[in-house]
């Protein structure tokens, strides 16, 4: 599904019921699947989606619709911000954003897929209750320092597909010079669509500060909606 953005909550408390223990083979095989196949949903070479994603920060809420069928540069339509439908200058602006978006795509550019935030060698597992099963793992995450990240991640008891990822920091990071983030907390969390799991819900929220005496803080969410598949997906 090209074009799918990630946006970069944690506060999710899990209580388990069994101690903490060494990943199986066969639960290692699960959590590999499910990355597999929510990795394979979001490849736009296999499914062509429609969706709408609802954008919500500090000074901002804006509403997109992407549209896998159209070409590259045209698959994202602006619906409304703040509620207000955009007008004609605000929309050509948007239009020209997404063509210098295009634009600046580099050889190097590529789509992340979700098992790349996650070091799939690193897992435990933690527990299980009525719905859902919970692994700790590294986060691997490049532009930060790993060794300061914690994950949890959950797969659905019975269907064994994913159900939420966090990851947040254990510690300061510095991912530049002269930028410090005191707080980093990634929320992913998914849902069945049209028969296939896909992302539902993206929270991420930032606090710190750059050159000593600007505010970092910040915090966003993303919500997906009104999925559609355009094309029959291949098996």
């Amino acid at each position: 599904m090209k074009g799918f953005k990630v946006a970069l909550l944690i506060g999710f408390s899990f209580v388990c019921s069994n101690a903490i223990a060494v990943v199986t083979e066969e639960q290692q095989q699960w959590v590999e699947q499910a990355f597999s196949d929510l990795n394979s949903n979001n490849d736009g070479t296999k499914v062509l989606w429609q969706y709408s994603q609802q954008t919500v920060m500090p000074d901002m809420t804006r509403i997109e619709q992407f549209n896998a069928s159209l070409p590259e540069t045209e698959r994202w339509s602006l619906v409304s911000e703040n509620g207000d439908t955009p007008g004609k200058k605000r929309l050509t602006e948007y239009r020209e954003r997404q063509q210098d978006l295009h634009e600046d795509k580099d050889e190097t550019s590529y789509e992340l897929a979700f098992s790349d935030l996650i070091d799939l060698s690193t897992l435990v597992f933690v527990g299980e209750d009525d719905n859902n099963m919970s692994f700790t793992f590294t986060p691997n995450i490049d532009e930060l320092d790993n060794n300061a990240l914690a994950g949890v991640l959950y797969l659905d008891k019975t269907s064994k597909h994913l159900r939420k990822i966090l990851i947040r920091n254990t510690d300061e990071i510095n991912p530049a010079f002269s930028v410090t983030l005191t707080k980093f907390e990634l929320e992913l969390s998914f849902d069945v669509f049209e028969g296939l799991v896909m992302p539902a819900h993206t929270s991420t929220t930032i606090m710190g500060t750059a050159a000593i005496f600007k505010s970092l803080d910040s915090v966003q969410t993303v919500t997906y909606s009104d999925y559609k598949i355009l094309n029959n997906p291949q098996t």
